[in-house]
């Protein structure tokens, strides 16, 4: 008992016939009717087609009323092309519904669903290329998606995602944006769930150290506040705050304590450089030994960096953050006297350097601070605790 596909096409109308008239599902002359019925399948042959098993007949019901039904038993139940397709190049379709080969393999038009899919376990709509977007969607709607994706799934789950994008070469998801109000890749959550997640395991984002979950290449703007649970660390760029900054624990800075004034001098100004005050409140490199007006050492030179820097503003003059308290490079002169370490320091006649203060009379009111480090003949540059007094 040999066994052949069978393709049966123009079967229809597909009504039972007037011997079940009347209305309703199932009845009458224009139940389930389809205008052409294809059938594709594997039936049993004994003594020719006269001894077709259960073939489909004229009077045989569709699922449904429907303009072209097709239905396969281990092959597409329709297959649309516009060019010739040699068989041997269709990939293996045994389990799909509709097969399209073209330009567009598939095009729909509709007033509510242009394509439609519906699938019970594997993918409603699924889209392969290997020249061209997988799957494509384009809304000429302000309000519309070009693609959505909703799953309406409650129970927690690590797949029950809206949208799901993977790639092994380039990013996951990628979204760009060409209005200058809105965002790249937005994401807001309504049951006060993160608005954004992002993880790194074990890999590199765009050059960063592995484990990184994210990296922004320009300004960041938050208007809410800042929670680490751990350390925040490895700040490249600068950080504005406008509101209130609390730290319940430790707050590591640099080595200084730093505070911006106005420069007034003809010269460039280095780091390290002794400073003292003018009659304007603004600040000069020193002149004099033991001068009571020295305000301190500018921050910055060596790697020494301000902890924090009070009073930057604004200025029609120059402005540079004058050390005030803390450790800091200075430029030193030993000519007058060497330094040893703990020495108190005072200004020197040499513009700009501090020396050993070897008159307790007259450093009273005039001390930088102490050093850190000696240099026992010459000028250099030695880091020293500033101690105003």
């Amino acid at each position: 008992m040999p066994t052949g596909t069978i393709a049966l096409f123009n079967v229809g109308p597909g009504s039972k016939g007037p011997e079940n008239p009347g209305p309703g599902p199932g009845s009458g002359p224009l139940a389930n009717v389809t205008a052409v019925w294809g059938y594709v399948g594997t039936t049993t042959v004994e003594g020719g087609l006269a001894g077709l098993s259960n073939p489909p007949t004229q009077t045989t019901s569709p699922l449904f009323s429907c303009g072209v039904y097709g239905q396969g038993e281990g092959a597409p139940g329709v297959v649309g092309a516009n060019t010739f397709v040699i068989p041997s190049l269709i990939p293996d379709a045994s389990g799909d519904g509709v097969v399209g080969f073209g330009t567009n393999g598939v095009r729909g038009y509709g007033t509510t669903n242009g394509v439609l899919g519906t699938s019970t376990s594997g993918a409603g709509v699924s889209g392969t290329s290997s020249g061209a977007d997988g799957v494509y969607g384009e809304s000429t709607s302000n309000q519309h998606a070009g693609v959505y994706g909703i799953n309406n799934s409650t129970s927690a789950g690590t797949g029950g995602w809206g949208v799901y994008g993977s790639s092994k070469g380039c990013d996951g998801v990628h979204g760009e944006c060409q209005s200058s109000q809105h965002a790249g890749v937005s994401g807001i959550n309504t049951a006060g769930g993160y608005g954004i997640y992002a993880q790194s395991v074990n890999q590199s984002i765009k050059g960063s150290p592995a484990g990184t979950a994210g990296i922004f290449l320009g300004d960041v703007e938050i208007q809410g506040d800042i929670t680490s649970v751990n350390n925040i660390k490895n700040i490249q760029g600068n950080v504005k705050v406008t509101g209130t900054l609390t730290a319940l624990v430790d707050v590591v800075l640099g080595s200084d304590c730093a505070e911006d004034f106005d420069i007034v001098s003809p010269t460039e100004i280095d780091p390290g450089t002794v400073m003292v005050l003018t009659d304007s409140g603004a600040l000069e490199p020193s002149q004099d030994a033991y001068d009571k007006k020295v305000a301190g050492v500018i921050s910055g030179a060596g790697d020494y960096r301000p902890g924090l820097i009070l009073g930057r503003c604004e200025s029609s003059q120059e402005r540079m953050p004058l050390a005030l308290v803390g450790k800091v490079y200075c430029k030193v002169d030993a000519d007058p006297a060497p330094i040893g370490v703990g020495d108190l320091l005072t200004t020197s006649a040499r513009a700009g350097f501090g020396m050993k203060a070897t008159d307790s009379a007259q450093a009273f009111g005039a001390v930088i601070g102490k050093a850190l480090k000696p240099l026992r003949a010459g000028q250099g540059m030695i880091p020293i605790l500033v101690a105003l007094q």
